[in-house]
C-alpha cells in the first residue's frame, strides 16, 4: 500500500508522490517471491547432495568426544569442541563463557559409570540440537542425574558447540 505524500501548501508535491510510490514497488513482489523460491530450492538441492546421515554421524561422534573429554578432563579437546562465543547455563542457573567452562572442566572431581539415556540428535541445516539424560557417580560416591541440551552451529564446514544448558533431574 502506497502512503500518501504530505501536502505542501494544500497540494501534494508530484516529486514526493513519485518518491513514495518507489518505496513500495508493486511490480517487484512477484519477482522477489520467485527469487526467494529459487534460493530456497538451490539451498535444498545443495543440502540433498550430502549423503543421508552425515550430520547425524558427525554430531554423534562430537557428542561422544564431548563426554570422553569431560571424563578425562581433556581441556584441549573441549577447547576445539566449543565455539569461541560459547555460552553455558549450569544447572544452578549460573551463566558461563568458554573460559569459565574450561576452568570448571579442569577441576572435574572425577566421575565414573557415566551413561547417556535417550540421546537426541536433531540437525537443522547448519544448526543442531543434541541432548540426553546423563547419569554418573561422582568421585565422592554421590549419584548425579542431569539433562543437557547443546546447540551446535556449523561455521565454514565445522561443527562447534555454541550453547549448552544443564538441568538437574530428580531421581525416579
Amino acid at each position: 500500500m502506497v502512503e500518501k505524500a504530505p501536502k505542501i501548501n494544500g497540494a501534494c508535491s508530484p516529486a514526493l508522490i513519485r518518491a513514495a510510490e518507489s518505496v513500495h514497488p508493486r511490480g517487484m513482489v512477484r519477482p522477489a517471491r520467485a527469487l526467494l523460491a529459487l534460493l530456497l530450492l538451490a539451498a535444498a538441492a545443495a543440502r540433498a547432495q550430502e549423503p543421508a546421515g552425515v550430520d547425524d554421524a558427525a554430531l554423534r561422534q562430537l557428542n561422544s568426544d564431548y563426554v570422553r573429554a569431560w571424563l578425562a578432563c581433556d581441556i584441549a579437546r573441549f577447547s576445539a569442541l566449543l565455539a569461541d562465543d560459547f555460552t553455558g547455563v549450569l544447572a544452578d542457573g549460573r551463566v558461563i563463557d568458554k573460559a569459565e567452562f574450561l576452568r570448571l572442566a579442569r577441576d572435574n572431581l572425577g566421575a565414573h559409570d557415566l551413561r547417556l539415556h535417550g540421546l537426541v540428535i536433531r540437525p537443522y541445516t547448519d544448526t543442531a540440537i543434541v541432548g540426553a539424560l546423563v547419569t554418573y557417580v561422582r568421585g565422592s560416591g554421590a549419584a548425579v542425574r542431569t539433562r543437557y541440551s547443546s546447540l551446535y552451529l556449523r561455521r565454514e564446514g565445522r561443527w562447534a558447540i555454541v550453547w549448552t544448558q544443564w538441568t538437574w533431574v530428580a531421581a525416579p
